[in-house]
């Protein structure tokens, strides 16, 4: 897909509005939250936390990214005052035309899995899903993805679940709230820092800086085999 000559200029002209600033490079920021699906309780496990992302967004700003929150319809504003963190989600200034094309030019996607996704995708941009659940659902079909899951405290052990035992139990199939109250499964975010290392790993890969240790490897190969 492609945009026309005209659709170029309506762009650029709105980007430059929005950052005051022509060709800088920004990120997209997709947070799932309770207002996605409104009374919609059996998906709420898939909810976040738009406040755990304002230390991966500062740590972009100090890297020279203009950070654009996008949402039709979202709880609430980002808690930050910051001149290249964008809350363009809530300043009356989005529209349809705008989430396409923010979604096809930006350096890449921080995504907690919802439909907006598909943007990035289409025009291949590179994506960073932020705890994704149910586990067995991480996307990987793309070089271009990674990806973190919510951790699983079992409430009656008071403990987080291994790998093995998500996959072994089912759990790593639930796509209901229902399944995980059931077995006693709350599904835990990621904190600010961890949120922030998988963010700066993608933009580290992206040029080139990134470089994986032996226990890296090891770790995902492990991963991959239980896979």
């Amino acid at each position: 897909l492609s945009f026309t000559r005209a659709e170029e200029t309506n762009g650029q002209a709105f980007f430059k509005l929005i950052c005051k600033e022509e060709n800088a490079q920004f990120i997209c920021l997709n947070i799932r939250d309770s207002s996605f699906l409104r009374n919609a309780d059996y998906h709420n496990y898939r909810d976040c936390d738009i406040q755990n992302y304002i230390l991966a967004a500062r740590k972009l700003a100090e890297r020279g990214y203009y950070v654009i929150r996008m949402g039709a319809v979202v709880e609430e504003a980002m808690d930050i005052d910051h001149p290249m963190i964008i809350d363009y989600a809530i300043n009356g200034m989005r529209s349809d035309f705008m989430d396409i094309y923010l979604g096809a030019k930006c350096a890449f996607c921080i995504s907690t899995t919802v439909g907006f996704d598909s943007v990035p995708t289409i025009f291949r941009r590179p994506i960073v899903y932020v705890d994704c659940s149910p586990l067995e659902i991480i996307r990987t079909s793309c070089i271009n993805y990674i990806s973190t899951i919510k951790k699983y405290w079992k409430r009656d052990e008071d403990r987080f679940m291994t790998f093995q035992e998500i996959f072994e139990s089912g759990a790593g199939k639930f796509q209901l709230s229902s399944e995980y109250e059931a077995m006693g499964i709350d599904l835990v975010e990621s904190t600010p820092e961890e949120i922030s290392d998988v963010v700066l790993e993608m933009e580290e890969r992206l040029r080139g800086a990134w470089k994986s240790t032996k226990e890296d490897e090891r770790l995902q190969q492990s991963f991959w085999e239980m896979f």
